[in-house]
């Protein structure tokens, strides 16, 4: 009962309060529990630490009930105060988290990042086992950002103990545990004996290898070395018209966007013209044709499945007339020679081929610059470093808040707004829409919000991954989920050949 995975890139990190991206989730939502969480297989909230809770009509305040059997790996029972440890933790400057936004409107939870206080005023626990949060004004989605990895329970002396290498050391109360890291090599996660599910996890241990590049991954699993493996592209057609393949495959249309992201302060990108034009020199079809179809093109910000999503939006036509005109507008010359920061992945490389081919045409001279996950992480995120880079979204919940504020504030530029791009009326916009319970009106603000941020086209919106994955025949509880990476706890093998 020992699943092989494999992968490029090593995890960021393990620690919740720091990890936001999908290979930094993987492991998280494996070793850590939050109050509630998404369903194996969509986007509704179903019970984890918390058996049951309540909010007020004005979405203020939020209690939970949490269950009094969960335990940690080192055999700690589970109480409402490792949830507040990671919210501080969270709240807290120098951890630099990235979901400090996600909790500001939590009552004294300015003071406490201040360093005013040494607790957060709104968080009240009237017995170990109850946890309420009082906000400062109405969050609709609050219950939404408590499913994700930064408000999972930690236990304060192990987080306290370690400090800046908490990472290495965590400690959790969800169905594994971490046994052993080598960067670059392997990360090995075996079942935690205290999981207060009965019978879960039914694997006695993941071991998943790194370094792995698609194509390799795709050679071990043709020798059963691995268990699970995305599908290379130039294999696809193949697993497709082969009858025995095509059955052990899953696929998911997910709640994400891919993008190409333009640096809205590095010139020439300041000009609106500009974005334009990279918007209408890529022909998405023919980007989408490279990838065998896994893909529908995106036309604005929010992928179909989002509540909220507007099929209505237009978006940017394939027209390098255009594009080249509006170059020419802005006074770019030809030969310009942008970089793009890209993951060095040859998914990624494809993908960033079929746009260079378009860009060709319309006379930019794009240099590809593929480094590895972390450091693509910290490079865009600085200001004026990364002109153009090659990323995606996925849903952190399933709220329009999550992809147009999150990704487009003005509050965001270091954070998430990668494209360093700022409009008032957009910020004006969001937040009116924020605080709405009746959604109707929610969702009319966000599209006419999405619509500003079309218009300005910070990004060129590429198109919504379909994801496919292929299962040895031995491997048996594995789902997909649109907006999370699948959990494992449900997974078990039946008997196989032996590994060569």
């Amino acid at each position: 009962m020992v699943l092989h995975l494999a992968e490029l890139d090593d995890v960021s990190t393990i620690d919740p309060a720091e990890g936001y991206d999908t290979a930094s989730w993987g492991f998280e939502q494996m070793i850590f529990d939050t109050l509630v969480r998404y369903s194996d297989t969509g986007v509704d909230l179903v019970p984890d630490l918390a058996l049951s809770w309540e909010s007020s009509a004005d979405a203020m305040t939020f209690t939970f009930h949490l269950r009094r059997d969960a335990r940690f790996s080192n055999g700690r029972g589970v109480t409402a105060a490792d949830v507040e440890c990671e919210i501080e933790r969270v709240l807290t400057p120098a951890t630099r988290s990235k979901g400090m936004e996600y909790f500001r409107s939590v009552v004294g939870a300015a003071d406490f990042v201040a360093g005013r206080t040494k607790s957060i005023a709104g968080i009240e626990m009237p017995d170990p086992y109850t946890i309420i949060f009082h906000l400062i004004a109405p969050d609709p989605i609050f219950l939404q950002k408590l499913a994700m990895p930064f408000a999972a329970a930690v236990p304060r002396e192990v987080a306290e103990r370690w400090g800046e290498d908490f990472s290495r050391h965590v400690v959790g109360s969800g169905p594994f545990m971490l046994k052993e890291w080598l960067g670059g090599q392997r990360i090995v996660l075996v079942k935690n004996p205290y999981y207060f599910v009965s019978g879960l996890p039914r694997l006695d241990a993941i071991v998943e290898l790194i370094g792995v590049d698609e194509a390799l991954e795709w050679l071990k699993f043709e020798t059963g070395e691995i268990d699970v493996s995305s599908i290379p592209p130039a294999e696809f057609p193949y697993v497709m018209k082969t009858p025995r393949l095509r059955a052990l495959t899953e696929k998911i249309v997910t709640i994400s966007t891919m993008y190409m992201g333009m640096n809205c302060q590095v010139w020439p990108f300041t000009d609106v013209r500009v974005r334009r034009a990279f918007n209408y020199a890529v022909n998405k079809g023919k980007l989408i044709g490279v990838l065998n179809g896994r893909g529908v093109a995106a036309h604005g910000v929010m992928p179909p499945g989002l509540p909220g999503y507007n099929s209505r939006v237009q978006g940017y036509a394939y027209d390098p007339a255009k594009a080249r005109q509006l170059l020419e507008q802005a006074g770019v010359p030809r030969n310009f020679s942008p970089v793009l920061w890209m993951r060095a992945d040859p998914t990624e490389m494809m993908r960033a081929q079929s746009i260079q081919q378009d860009l060709a045409l319309v006379g930019v001279n794009l240099v590809l610059k593929p480094v590895a996950w972390p450091p693509l992480l910290e490079a865009v995120r600085q200001p004026r470093t990364a002109e153009l880079f090659m990323f995606g979204w996925e849903a952190d919940f399933p709220d329009p808040e999550n992809f147009l504020d999150v990704l487009f504030s003005r509050k965001q530029w270091g954070a998430n707004n990668d494209a360093f791009y700022f409009n008032p009326r957009l910020d004006a916009l969001l937040a009116q829409a924020a605080p709405m319970s009746d959604l109707k009106q929610r969702y009319d603000y966000y599209r006419e919000a999405e619509k500003l941020v079309v218009a300005d086209a910070p990004w060129v919106f590429l198109h919504h991954p379909v994801n496919y994955v292929i299962l040895q025949p031995w491997v048996h509880g594995y789902t997909l989920n649109p907006m999370r990476p699948t959990r494992l706890e449900k997974v078990w093998l039946s008997p196989r050949p032996e590994r060569r």
